[in-house]
């Protein structure tokens, strides 16, 4: 599965890009103190952020009108919108829209917020199937805490130390 978009629709607040832009980067893990580099992952490694002004306005049902079943053939079966909702809050809830094919055998979800820490682990369920998107529709994040590796920590190191193989390769 290719990487799922996030679509920049607000350009009103460039530092909130880049905070969103920061926070896709962190290492989360679910395992409290956790200082196993295996425990963390990043959004980044499942998601592309799109910074282009065609996007600017976006909104859900436009989005929706380019699904698949309207004769668009994507790779992935849903999306996100970096909106100035998202901007507008600390913890950066992206706008999710399920674009899979209606006539599977569940209805389409109407569009929900997904915290931008909260990402990767949307992203790792639903590419293993373990969950999928749109079962986080009524999702309490209140209740699913995340733990970040920060700057300086062990763990954002080896992130960062890898980050500079791959650049070299």
């Amino acid at each position: 599965m290719d990487a799922v978009p996030i679509l920049r629709t607000d350009f009103t607040d460039s530092a909130g890009w880049d905070r969103l832009l920061q926070a896709l980067e962190m290492p989360v893990t679910q395992e409290e103190g956790s200082q196993d580099f295996c425990d963390y992952d990043r959004a980044i490694s499942y998601v592309t952020p799109v910074d282009q002004e065609e996007y600017r306005g976006l909104l859900p049902e436009m989005a929706l009108a380019a699904a698949p079943y309207t004769g668009h053939d994507l790779p992935y079966d849903h999306l996100y919108l970096a909106d100035a909702e998202t901007f507008a809050s600390d913890d950066l809830p992206l706008l999710g829209i399920d674009l899979h094919d209606d006539v599977e055998s569940w209805p389409r979800e109407e569009p929900f917020r997904v915290p931008a820490l909260q990402v990767a682990g949307v992203e790792i369920n639903d590419s293993i199937a373990n969950l999928l998107f749109h079962e986080f529709r009524d999702f309490d994040w209140t209740e699913s805490e995340v733990y970040v590796a920060g700057p300086g920590t062990t763990v954002h190191e080896e992130f960062r130390r890898m980050d500079q193989d791959e650049d070299e390769d």
